[in-house]
């Protein structure tokens, strides 16, 4: 072996041991910050399949291509040394001379070649805003082995690596400009095939694509580049330069085709007709397949069903066509198939059922609460056998969010815990496993001192969680939540770990479980609620109708199309929803303002045609109780009960008359409590009476609330910046996550508790500010001004307000009020507080419903 052979054989062997390199940094890209399990789960895991296809069905006809290059150059050489053929043949160009001579030859080429500069583009914005490690890596990959492994792969670094960043809405143009001359080298390729420029111009076209993945567009290069263009634009400008290359292609390729040849036929037999050219084409032809899967995949559960929903329909009717089927022989098959449908699920359904009679009694074993079963004797007690359990699942995903939320629940666990013996009580919750249980309960103590008997509780993971955040949905929002609490409660009662009992209780408001639970579980289940607001109510949709800004809105109030829109979209949602509020037997709500809500939906949903179908009207349910299959009873009722508020700690706080001058402010940092008008009534306050900013008379605003996650947390870095760019970041003091102790001390010493959420459907911090002594300043509407900041005894509690401008004012009355009549209206305040919304109230209105629902479950068993 010579020495330029064997220069010849180490780039050979360098070649493929670049490749390998690539490979590995592609992959460590993938995992990094993520467990290795995680590429094999979901649409990450698909997009690693299609690689894996991709690769064995390119790189077949690479080798392909390898061995008819060294056989002809043996031929003519009359050689068989690998060495020697390595040495006379360049490999590289010998392959894109093949791909680039003819029309259908270079139509397939030209795919891949605009694709790699696309792609390019795509890779330097999602590697940015996902934090995805080493981009050049998948484009280098992609030169080396093949663009749809590359595009493959990338794709499964994209869903496993959440968006970290907003999308740059400009680029600059150092980036933009090798994108755009990647055209030239590409629109050259077959013209300067077999010349001394075919060489340079395939260089060009591969180093101008790698130059931009070299920085990211978070790389403070990128960010501090003054010259740039929209981002629209230069998309605008790929696809527009494409369509220069590819419209000629496809014209040239017309032109050639004889009469009676069609272009699929030569399109299909140029992909055969060179080792070279196969593994090209097959590279354009997997491309196409991932992209459009990563059409069909990409975007929320709603989108993506109606995608390949859409897709499954064209496709089947694309083959009906081709295939000459007969459509009417379709069209009589249609009925059996939805006969067999139901049947299927019928069977489902049965062995859904009799798998939870299983799991139930092994659970009722493994909490030492047999069911059923003989108990040994004694020397002086003959043996037993263990009656029924009551098993009571409470639907509660955010159940350790520590808001009002769950003291319901946990007051309501108590309960049952202190005056049911033979209740199990099964939780279903997406913080368990990620938070034990001992961490769940533990919570619960510090927060809301209340203290659950762990050997009595379950908790039923939820990993689907995320189906029902807010943030997880772009569109529809409210109908996506919904619908994924569907699949939530699907996954809760028949998953992995799903179980459900004889009762099953929604303490959090998704109202589509129930028409689910009821399918599943069949009528032995009883349905309760406890309704702390309704999903969509007639305020939202007259906010939307008036075109006023709000958080449900949408940016609706802008446009008279999307407002029209947007109110179609809310009577179809607020039919299903009220229709599905009819499947509970019993319905307790949390203020006077829901029950009025409730009421009125289910009253429409009764007189619906939906309703009839599912024998849930009136009519219908009259002429059951009239034939005895039913009672007039088990209608479902809609009542009050107030929420549990701890009032007994905050009653004890003295100093009614020496209190200081402080504001707090007690609810989550959500964006639905509206913090930030506080901030700006906090401002008002200063610019009309200064002598609240400094000096004697200062006050101070004492933010406080939890904040559950990272968007949280966010939004409390905002309400930051918001402070000190109203110049009051001085009287404003941010207490995030308290535990229970800080939060009464802190109420104990304040002067005013101040609420600013619109149609706060009830209101418990507000309740904890009456207990502790404080005057309530809270906003106009809904449960503060309909059932709590009312007059008790004839004595005004408090202060109402709407905008930032009348919160000022009615702090500025409140601290104005003379020794005598702030006392007087602190006790009023306290007294009424603990007449109507102490835990002794709640565990009363709780009681009931639960006997009632306990009875409907006796008479149950008592038929069977």
């Amino acid at each position: 072996m010579n020495g330029q052979e064997l220069i010849a054989w180490a780039v050979f062997i360098a070649y493929f041991l670049l490749i390998f390199l690539s490979f590995g940094l592609v992959f460590r890209s993938i995992l990094s910050g993520i467990h290795v399990s995680k590429l094999f789960e979901g649409r990450a895991f698909f997009f690693l399949r299609t690689a894996v296809g991709a690769l064995l069905c390119t790189w077949y006809y690479m080798i392909k291509f390898l061995h008819w290059s060294y056989r002809y150059h043996s031929k003519l050489n009359q050689t068989n040394s690998i060495g020697n053929w390595l040495v006379h043949t360049p490999l590289f160009e010998q392959a894109w001379t093949v791909v680039c001579t003819g029309r259908a030859n270079w139509w397939w080429s030209s795919w891949i070649c605009t694709w790699t500069i696309v792609f390019t583009a795509i890779v330097w914005t999602e590697s940015g805003r996902r934090g995805i490690k080493y981009p050049y890596a998948y484009m280098l990959l992609g030169q080396l082995v093949a663009m749809s492994v590359a595009t493959s792969l990338f794709l499964s670094a994209v869903f496993l690596n959440p968006r970290i960043r907003s999308t740059p809405r400009s680029v600059p143009v150092y980036i933009a400009f090798p994108l755009l001359m990647a055209f030239i080298p590409t629109y050259l390729l077959p013209r300067h095939v077999n010349t001394d420029k075919f060489m340079s111009s395939l260089l060009w076209l591969h180093g101008a694509l790698l130059l931009p993945l070299t920085s990211s567009s978070t790389s403070s290069i990128a960010e501090n580049a003054t010259a740039r263009i929209p981002f629209s634009m230069l998309y605008q400008m790929l696809f527009a330069t494409a369509i220069s290359i590819h419209y000629p292609a496809t014209k040239r390729l017309l032109g050639v085709l004889n009469p009676d040849q069609s272009v699929f036929d030569k399109l299909y037999k140029t992909i055969f007709s060179h080792p070279a050219q196969g593994s090209i084409s097959l590279d354009v032809i997997w491309v196409g397949i991932i992209v459009f899967s990563w059409f069909l995949l990409s975007g929320s559960m709603v989108s993506r069903a109606i995608k390949i929903s859409i897709a499954t329909i064209v496709a089947g009717v694309g083959v009906a066509r081709w295939t000459g089927v007969n459509w009417g022989l379709i069209a009589s098959v249609i009925p059996i198939l939805i006969l067999l449908g139901f049947g299927t699920l019928g069977l489902h359904l049965q062995r859904l059922r009799s798998k939870n009679r299983t799991k139930r009694r092994e659970l009722l074993d493994k909490m030492g609460m047999p069911e059923r079963a003989v108990i040994p004797g004694t020397a002086n007690k003959p043996p037993t056998v263990s009656g029924d359990k009551l098993v009571v699942g409470f639907w509660h995903p955010y159940c350790n969010a520590g808001g009002g939320g769950e003291r319901v629940l946990w007051s309501a666990i108590r309960h049952l815990q202190k005056t049911e013996k033979d209740v199990l009580v099964l939780v279903y919750s997406g913080d368990y496993p990620t938070a034990s249980k001992d961490d769940i309960l533990g919570k619960a103590k510090n927060r809301f001192s209340i203290e659950i008997d762990p050997s009595r509780i379950h908790f039923v993971p939820l990993p689907s969680r995320y189906l029902i955040s807010d943030k997880y949905w772009k569109r529809f929002t409210l109908l996506a939540q919904s619908l994924g609490s569907v699949y939530l409660a699907y996954e809760g009662l028949c998953g992995k770990d799903g179980l459900w009992g004889d009762v099953f209780i929604d303490s959090m408001g998704h109202g589509f479980t129930f028409p689910t639970v009821r399918l599943i579980t069949g009528p032995q289940t009883i349905i309760g609620a406890y309704i702390h607001y309704p999903t969509v109510s007639t305020d939202m949709v007259k906010r939307v109708r008036e075109r006023s800004a709000g958080v449900e809105d949408g940016g609706a109030s802008k446009s008279w199309l999307k407002t029209r829109i947007k109110l179609i979209y809310y009577h179809i949602f607020t039919n299903l929803y009220s229709v599905s509020l009819l499947f509970p037997q019993h319905i307790m709500t949390n203020s006077s303002w829901t029950q009025a809500h409730i009421q009125s939906l289910l009253t429409k949903a009764r007189s619906s045609f939906l309703a009839s179908i599912l024998l849930k009207d009136d009519t219908t349910i009259r002429k059951r109780e009239e034939r005895g299959e039913a009672k007039q009873e088990d209608r479902a009722r809609c009542e009050v009960v107030y929420p549990p508020c701890d009032t007994k700690e905050f009653i004890k706080l003295g100093n009614l008359d020496k209190r200081k001058r402080e504001i707090v402010s007690l609810a989550q940092f959500r964006p639905e409590k509206e913090h930030a008008k506080q901030l700006h009534a906090l401002a008002t306050l200063f610019e009309k009476y200064p002598q609240y900013r400094k000096g004697p008379q200062s006050v101070k605003l004492v933010m406080m609330g939890g904040a559950r996650d990272a968007n949280d947390e966010e939004r409390l870095d905002g309400l930051r910046k918001l402070a000190n760019k109203l110049g009051i970041s001085d009287n404003v003091e941010f207490v995030v996550n308290a535990p229970y102790s800080e939060v009464v001390k802190r109420l104990g010493e304040a002067s005013l508790g101040l609420n600013s959420m619109m149609d706060e459907h009830f209101g418990i911090n507000v309740v904890e500010f009456m207990a502790a002594g404080l005057i309530p300043v809270v906003h106009a509407s809904a449960g503060p001004v309909m059932d709590i900041v009312v007059p008790f005894n004839n004595q005004r509690t408090g202060f109402h307000a709407t905008d930032a401008e009348s919160f000022a004012e009615a702090i500025h009355q409140a601290f104005t009020l003379s020794p005598e009549e702030s006392l007087k209206m602190r006790k009023a305040a306290r007294e009424a507080s603990v007449r109507k919304f102490s835990e002794s109230q709640f565990e009363r209105g709780w009681q009931e419903g639960w006997m009632r629902l306990k009875g409907l479950v006796k008479r149950h068993r008592d038929e069977e």
